[in-house]
């Protein structure tokens, strides 16, 4: 039997379809993304057979723009692939985790780091104009986001290394 002759339509096979789908969407929402995302990942990671938009807008009740969306965001995390098949694209889900991690952490991550370290030198420079007790206090304070700060920067390259990814889309 290949993968593609799987029976997909049984009760068990669909309850078994919107558990992932509602793991992915809780997922998609402790990460700051909407639960429609999560809920496109899960149908796709579900799926044993490449689905199409309006296959997998039929499965999940979203509208095509919501999937739409959903796509080309997951498509720009890396966490799903695009082929086209006919003259309908098809997509499924990247199943490594890894490759999910890595899209995160160079779309979401970095540049939040990136922004959120200019933001500290700013704050440097407000010290100077403050009071002595003030400015001695919001030097310890500001001392101690910087210091969280280094170590997330430093930490998320070890992560990538540890997942076996590289940043900026290299493999």
């Amino acid at each position: 039997m290949q993968v593609s002759d799987l029976p997909t339509d049984s009760e068990v096979w669909q309850d078994f379809e919107q558990g992932l789908i509602s793991v992915f969407s809780e997922l998609a929402d402790l990460f700051g993304n909407p639960r429609s995302h999560g809920q496109v990942y899960g149908i796709l990671f579900s799926s044993p057979v490449p689905l199409t938009m309006e296959e997998i807008t039929n499965r999940i009740g979203l509208s095509m723009g919501s999937v739409s969306i959903g796509l080309r965001a997951l498509e720009e995390l890396g966490a799903v692939e695009r082929q086209v098949s006919g003259k309908f694209g098809v997509y499924t889900a990247k199943l490594e985790l890894k490759t999910l991690i890595s899209g995160f952490v160079r779309q979401r991550l970095v540049p939040r780091l990136e922004k959120s370290n200019g933001t500290l030198k700013e704050l440097s420079s407000l010290i100077d104009q403050m009071p002595e007790e003030q400015a001695k206090e919001a030097g310890y304070r500001l001392k101690r986001v910087t210091q969280w700060h280094t170590r997330a920067s430093q930490f998320l390259p070890l992560a990538e290394k540890l997942l076996g990814a590289k940043r900026d889309g290299q493999n």
